[in-house]
């Protein structure tokens, strides 16, 4: 059910190209991911559309905030004003600082199916969560050793197969 939703909430909020990424791509958004860095969504594919994300975070914001008004609605009434107004205060800035962090995990969630899409097309017979860290490892090694880009990914699968063969 709730992939479900999220998957919906995806498909509106995003523009997600139906082209494949390059391999080279594919693995530097698989190192981002393992460091906890920030992925790049031109480089993966896709683009977020910012009004429907808004659209979306205040459904969502509402969904939540009515019903726990409705719930404190009560308490807050008996209670003294200035509480009431620093509450508010407080709950209209944490919406506010939430978008930014709402819009970071939509890319980060977006990338890392977009990464596991991809990951099907180039290591058709290596899992994504089984194989994911060994390939950035060899990736690593591939960098050290100045392999060219034309070659990286005969390199990858010739080493994705000595290490599985031992």
């Amino acid at each position: 059910m709730i992939n479900k939703i999220k998957s919906m909430i995806f498909s509106y909020v995003f523009v997600i190209s139906k082209k494949p990424i390059k391999l080279s791509l594919l693995l530097e958004a698989n190192q981002a991911i393992l460091e906890n860095m920030y992925l790049d969504g031109k480089k993966l594919g896709f683009r977020l559309k910012s009004n429907r994300a808004y659209i979306v975070f205040v459904i969502l914001v509402n969904i939540t905030m009515v019903p726990l008004g409705l719930m404190t609605h009560e308490l807050f009434k008996v209670a003294d004003c200035h509480l009431s107004i620093f509450l508010a205060i407080f709950i209209t800035a944490s919406i506010f600082a939430f978008f930014g962090l709402f819009k970071d995990w939509l890319k980060e969630e977006v990338g890392k199916q977009r990464i596991k899409q991809m990951w099907k097309l180039h290591f058709p017979l290596f899992p994504y969560e089984q194989y994911h860290i060994i390939v950035d490892e060899i990736y690593q090694d591939a960098i050290e050793n100045n392999i060219q880009k034309q070659e990286l990914e005969r390199y990858l699968l010739d080493e994705l197969s000595k290490k599985c063969n031992k």
